[in-house]
């Protein structure tokens, strides 16, 4: 096999019609013991689509000044970084069953607002990533917010009594299959998961913008979801407690503001 360097890597990355990252930096598929789960963490304007009861769908809404990445930490070698576009998908082989329920009550659910009608459109997203709910071990809240936060109707300033206050999922993980492959961008990217000691994905905003992005943000998830016509109401995060002044600083894994986050996920229906 030949071998590329970093900067051989990101320009293969960019112009490339099909490869796949099975490269020295991510080890060799022969070379690596795999584990029985590949970790795959997700943080940001993210849409967990639970409504198929055969695939989990993760939506990227379309939302000015903000950039999915996926970062990619092997099982030996450096970390690699790539931006996400376009549509992607996991191929693996089952390790649970199909019709295993997923539960994650730290999530913000688009039904705790407008009820078990709410519809999903997040195959709408400019960018999806859609994995079989067989490939998936389990999925937990791998972070939490600081604060708890309620939510408010913006056409009338009342709290929305059907959501249950709650410090929220800043970060989920999915535990996936390793026996598998992540194809990005249509295809044009492989990546084995055997080869991944972990991946992260996020989509936040590259700049906050304002005193409260959790707020501000929360808008662009609204074009993806179908709301019953008596419930046609937008609403928005209402933090509980005394409000500071935003502080970025670096976490240990993403980027993460003090009392405060950037973008949080939200799960259909």
């Amino acid at each position: 096999m030949n071998s590329i360097n970093r900067r051989q890597f990101l320009t293969t990355i960019g112009g490339a019609t099909a490869i796949t990252m099975a490269i020295p930096a991510f080890g060799s598929t022969t070379d690596i013991v795999a584990p029985a789960v590949t970790s795959l963490y997700v943080k940001g304007l993210v849409m967990v689509d639970l409504g198929d009861p055969d695939v989990l769908r993760l939506g990227f809404p379309k939302a000015p000044g903000h950039k999915a990445t996926l970062s990619v930490l092997p099982q030996s070698g450096t970390k690699q970084v790539m931006t996400i576009k376009g549509r992607g998908m996991v191929e693996a082989k089952p390790i649970a069953s199909a019709d295993t329920r997923i539960l994650v009550p730290e999530l913000i659910r688009m039904k705790e607002f407008y009820g078990d009608d709410v519809k999903s459109h997040v195959d709408k997203c400019p960018g999806v990533i859609s994995i079989p709910r067989s490939a998936i071990r389990s999925i937990t809240a791998n972070e939490l917010t600081a604060a708890r936060y309620t939510f408010v109707r913006t056409d009338s300033g009342e709290e929305v009594r059907t959501f249950r206050p709650r410090q929220v999922a800043d970060a989920i993980k999915i535990e996936l299959s390793s026996a598998g492959t992540l194809k990005l961008d249509s295809g044009k990217v492989n990546i084995p998961l055997n080869t991944a000691r972990e991946m992260r994905i996020e989509y936040t905003a590259e700049s906050l913008g304002s005193a409260d992005p959790f707020a501000d943000h929360f808008q662009h998830f609204f074009p993806y979801i179908e709301r019953p016509a008596a419930l046609d109401f937008d609403v928005v995060p209402k933090r509980i407690g005394g409000a500071s002044s935003p502080t970025p600083h670096a976490g240990h894994h993403f980027m993460m503001v003090d009392a405060y986050i950037l973008c949080s996920l939200v799960a259909v229906p």
